[in-house]
């Protein structure tokens, strides 16, 4: 089974950069008194936090279940139409264990 659609995940590449040139522009270098007078606290999140809270955002926005995709292959198997090819299978299933050796 072959799954095409747009993935928001190519996009995150160019977000990741806009927020890394955020962050440097955020940050000027400062003087140890500077620092000390402000007195107010402060957290800065880097590239990478950033980074995981826009995919943890992308991975809640996602849907567990395509639904479309569902009834698409629900109407193929009711109309008799639905086909698996056994190599595809094999595959897959032999993907699947090449990246549980890797990991």
């Amino acid at each position: 089974m072959e799954i095409n659609g747009n993935n928001s995940l190519v996009n995150l590449n160019a977000s990741v950069q806009k927020l890394d040139l955020q962050q440097q522009n955020q940050r000027s270098p400062k003087t140890g008194e500077e620092s000390s007078a402000s007195g107010n606290d402060r957290i800065e999140l880097s590239v990478r936090g950033r980074e995981i809270q826009q995919l943890d955002a992308l991975i809640r926005s996602t849907p567990d279940i395509r639904e479309a995709k569902v009834e698409e292959v629900r109407s193929a198997i009711e109309n008799g139409t639905y086909n698996v090819k056994a190599e595809k299978i094999a595959d897959k299933i032999l993907g699947g264990s090449l990246i549980d050796q890797i990991w």
